[in-house]
């Protein structure tokens, strides 16, 4: 760790904070992570700020090095002109996003404004009736839900007072009203925050300090780590590790995959070294104290990184078309995908045998629960079983661990062998399958495969899942994936000459 860097751990005030970022002295690193934080994250933040619960340690670094910036704080753009002595967000920032979103007055800056966004997002009121924070477009109408804005504002909070005075007859009960704004008002602006300001360093200096910090209970993510790491705003046109996650999952949209998850991205990368992604952390691939390997590790990542952006395209477009896969949700387990990202990239122009091999194995996989049986020694040997199909070594791709490993005369490497008398054997379906499990995925799966004779399909043709009901009563409005009754079908593309009877 570099020896020009100081560390302080102090308290501020949330009020404070707000004021740095109106001020330009708080930023948003080209790096950092979008904004990802859901309603109900931002109202259980707020909860805790009233229960004077700490909300986590923020952390801000300030250095010399010149990153590019995001401007959006929350609904609000804010000016980016270079300050002296400002600092880079690096861990809080979905945190303080919702504060300065939440807290500021649209009606007191001159910020541009994403209105749409801000009603929807980042409207909080405070219920003083039932002393309950919330978000709802229809809360502005009642005098006693106070928007969070005005609650550091003293002014306006003291105009809303007023006009809560003139609307409340029943003094005893205005009484109580005003007294839980004003406490709330209170405790928001006496609120202390834990910072930890570090200043001087380099990049791996601050990602060493940030992951060895739990802030709300969890360490940074994978992405953000990595992003960290990867950007170096000398370049030309910078790598954004972000940006590409985010545009490949633009891309996985046609095959309804836009909402894979981050991590299982990371995973493919990290499988592309020909090792199982488990057996090392990300971060060793990348940094190196060495300044020239760090380097030649950096580019490498960034190498692997695209390649296997595009193969996880086509390991996703393979999924859809060929085995149904039409949604990410049918997906039985990420480490298929994981696997088969790996197998495209070892096989740029794969013959027909090896795509037919590699269903046959999907579905081996899928309806004897494989990686759910094994521990993570033996998905590990899967793995390896699995990387010498690719390459040819054998034409099974399928671990089995009822079999036991012998040489191969006069090769020095393991031979997981199949023989006839002993397939692979797996469990019977249990009577009840819980919705959302592998085996549900099974089932679904083989419905629609086998509505469609068990052809591959155009992801152009097809356009999702829908589901049809066999009697009226079944269908269930709940977020549940499926209910009883229920059968799943594809959802063509309207007015598609590829489209099928059964729809």
């Amino acid at each position: 760790m570099s020896h020009s860097l100081s560390i302080e751990p102090k308290l501020s005030r949330l009020i404070r904070l707000i004021e740095l970022i109106e001020k330009g002295k708080v930023k948003i690193p080209a790096f950092q992570r979008d904004f990802i934080w859901s309603n109900k994250q931002k109202l259980e933040l707020f909860d805790s700020i009233q229960l004077g619960y700490p909300i986590g340690t923020i952390l801000l670094w300030k250095s010399e090095i010149d990153f590019k910036i995001h401007q959006e704080f929350g609904p609000y753009t804010v000016d980016t002109v270079s300050n002296a002595g400002f600092f880079y967000i690096l861990d809080g920032f979905q945190r303080l996003s919702t504060l300065f979103g939440c807290l500021t007055n649209p009606e007191k800056v001159d910020y541009k404004i994403d209105e749409s966004k801000l009603k929807r997002e980042f409207n909080i009121y405070y219920d003083l009736e039932r002393e309950v924070f919330n978000i709802s477009r229809v809360a502005a109408s009642e005098i006693t839900n106070i928007p969070v804005c005005l609650l550091i504002d003293t002014y306006a909070f003291g105009e809303r007072m007023d006009a809560l005075r003139s609307k409340i007859t029943d003094k005893n009960h205005l009484k109580r009203l005003i007294e839980r704004g004003r406490v709330l008002s209170s405790n928001i602006i006496d609120y202390n925050i834990s910072l930890i300001e570090i200043e001087g360093g380099t990049i791996q200096d601050a990602v060493e300090i940030f992951s060895r910090i739990n802030s709300m209970g969890s360490k940074m993510s994978a992405d953000w780590m990595t992003a960290a790491l990867t950007h170096n705003e000398e370049d030309a046109n910078p790598f954004n590790l972000g940006q590409s996650i985010n545009q490949l999952l633009e891309a996985l949209k046609i095959y309804n995959f836009g909402d894979l998850k981050r991590d299982v991205i990371l995973q493919c990368i990290q499988n592309s070294y020909d090792k199982i992604y488990f057996d090392y952390k990300i971060e060793d691939l990348i940094k190196d104290k060495d300044k020239v390997k760090n380097q030649k590790k950096k580019t490498l990542f960034i190498e692997k990184t695209i390649q296997t952006v595009e193969n996880i395209k086509r390991a996703i477009q393979f999924l859809f078309e060929e085995l149904l896969v039409i949604d990410r949700r049918l997906l039985p387990y990420h480490n298929q995908l994981i696997f088969i990202t790996y197998f495209f990239q070892e096989n740029k122009q794969p013959s027909r045998a090896q795509l037919d091999k590699l269903k046959e194995w999907f579905w081996i996989t899928t309806y004897s629960n494989y990686f759910t049986i094994y521990s993570l020694s033996k998905i590990r040997l899967a793995y390896n079983q699995f990387r010498d199909f690719v390459h040819g070594k054998t034409n099974n791709p399928v671990f089995n661990d009822k079999i036991k490993p012998s040489f191969v005369p006069n090769q020095d490497e393991l031979f997981y062998g199949d023989p006839p008398d002993r397939r692979f054997e797996t469990a019977p379906f249990p009577k009840t399958i819980l919705l959302g499990s592998v085996r549900c995925c099974a089932l679904l799966l083989f419905l629609l495969n086998h509505s469609n004779d068990f052809q591959p399909v155009d992801a152009n043709e097809v356009d999702g899942l829908h589901l049809a009901y066999l009697f009226a009563d079944s269908k269930d409005e709940s977020d549940r994936f499926l209910s009883e009754g229920a059968i799943p079908m594809m959802h063509y593309v309207q007015n598609n000459p590829f489209k099928k009877s059964m729809d």
